[in-house]
């Protein structure tokens, strides 16, 4: 053993544990230059070039770490969190389990393995690991608000809401925690406590820098007496269409209502008749007096379940709005159909068969991005070219008599214009549409259909091919 190199080795680590993760990265290589068999050097490297943004680096580092020491838990976790990193899961999971099988009672690890399973999809998998760490680190918050995670996505709400609480016993400050409370609040009806901590989002990871950004000051609610609000969309196409209903209660307030909002549902929010102005992320910003995010609207109107704004429909095609290519279906009942979301729902057109082999129905595809072939051997309208935006969609889906979704933009769409919508909602269910129900609180017009397990759509779609036999029945009589 040489002693300088140790010394050495002991200031990288210090550099590390200080946040300097490039001065490791100098003293390691000095001292792989004249020792390339240091296991120690190559994993401390590793981790500094993890540390630093070196991905690839880092797992370098870490592999000539782990043959040189194949039976090291600590390499083994370490490499297992670059390579998840990459999206190598099924590796990662194997360095997790062969790091917990050398060291069985160590939570790091069996929290990352928890995260790697959520992460999955597989909470089953993740829970038992999450409690297991708790068992040995048992204030930690974030472990705590971890599990919560676990068993919302399990369904164990009540569960899921009490870990989030002794989480925040913990840790008070925790926004991510106050966060994911806030949306199962939501999911068990508890408006007046999830709108509140839904407040917290602008502290955490994902929304810290967009929340010191706001260009005029907040709205909080007090008459507007004239004054010009800026309306701004925060999240998805979805919540943003979802959210757009409270643009004349703002207005009936007194607010001059600007809109500033993704390009893609610019034309559809300029049709609605107390929008003043809708302005995208790409044009300069006109004078306002104060701005409001979208999602804090509930909190300010102070919505319970049985207060949301349900006058539908509340969006419309924009007036004498022509689509090029595009001819209203000349056979009905005609039904539009999406089969794939961009991440919850990801199927593909065959799926979704025994739905087209309903006989005496007009199947339009309103899938965007679908696969090459994808639809060839079945019966569908493919009206792709035709959604160039939302208002496009908005003039398709008001030709149609039903519309059959995946939880996604569409969906939406067709429940706040008042279509007839079937919906189909992952186990882990989002939080606007709440739990066991088939109704859906925030639109009429919907109907839910749930997964019942997190891996199969198969009893849902065949569900689906029942009610819409029976469905189109009653349309011919």
């Amino acid at each position: 053993m040489n002693i300088h190199h140790v010394l050495a080795l002991k200031r990288a680590l210090d550099h590390l544990q200080s946040g300097r993760p490039v001065r490791t990265i100098e003293i390691a290589a000095r001292v792989l230059e004249q020792d390339q068999e240091n296991a120690d050097a190559w994993f401390l490297s590793g981790v500094a070039s993890q540390q630093a943004g070196q991905t690839i680096q880092a797992l370098d580092h870490l592999d000539r770490a782990c043959r040189l020491v194949p039976d090291s838990w600590d390499y083994l976790n370490h490499r297992a969190t670059v390579l998840c990193g990459l999206g190598r899961f099924q590796e990662g999971r194997s360095d997790y389990e062969r790091s917990l099988n050398l060291r069985h009672d160590h939570p790091e690890t069996l929290a990352n393995l928890a995260r790697l399973h959520v992460l999955m999809q597989r909470h089953d998998l993740a829970q038992p690991l999450f409690r297991r760490a708790l068992s040995l680190e048992p204030a930690n918050p974030s472990l705590h608000g971890d599990l919560g995670v676990c068993l919302v996505a399990l369904r164990c709400l009540d569960a899921g809401i009490a870990s989030y609480r002794a989480g925040l016993a913990l840790d008070p400050e925790d926004a991510e925690i106050h966060y994911n409370l806030s949306r199962a609040l939501l999911m068990v009806g508890d408006y007046a406590g999830g709108w509140l901590e839904n407040e917290w989002r602008w502290q955490t990871r994902h929304y810290r820098q967009v929340g010191k950004k706001f260009p005029y000051p907040l709205w909080l609610g007090e008459p507007l007496n004239g004054q010009t609000i800026l309306l701004m969309q925060e999240q998805g196409f979805g919540d943003a269409i979802q959210m757009v209903r409270y643009a004349p209660l703002v207005a009936r307030r007194g607010g001059k209502v600007v809109i500033l909002c993704d390009r893609p549902l610019q034309e559809l929010f300029a049709a609605i008749s107390v929008v003043e102005q809708v302005l995208t992320l790409e044009d300069p910003l006109s004078k306002a007096d104060c701005c409001c995010p979208m999602l804090s609207l509930p909190k300010i109107f102070e919505t319970r379940l049985e207060t949301i704004p349900l006058e539908t429909p509340y969006l419309h095609p924009p007036p004498n709005m022509t689509l090029p290519g595009w001819n209203k279906p000349e056979r009905h009942p005609a039904v539009g159909v999406v089969w794939r979301g961009k991440s919850r729902g990801q199927l593909t057109a065959t799926a979704f068969k025994p739905l087209f082999q309903v006989q005496g129905i007009h199947f339009l595809s309103l899938q965007k991005d679908t696969l090459p072939g994808e639809l060839g051997g079945l019966s569908l309208t493919d009206t792709q070219t035709q959604l160039t935006d939302f208002a496009a969609t908005s003039v398709i889906l008001s030709s149609l008599d039903l519309v059959i979704s995946m939880e996604t933009a569409v969906a939406h769409l067709a429940g706040a214009m008042g279509k007839p919508v079937w919906i189909l909602i992952p186990y882990a269910s989002d939080w606007r549409w709440m739990t066991e129900r088939t109704s859906a609180p925030w639109y009429p017009s919907a109907t839910l259909y749930r997964q019942t397990s997190p891996d199969s759509w198969t009893g849902i779609i065949d569900q689906l091919a029942r009610d819409l036999s029976a469905w189109v029945e009653k349309f011919h009589t």
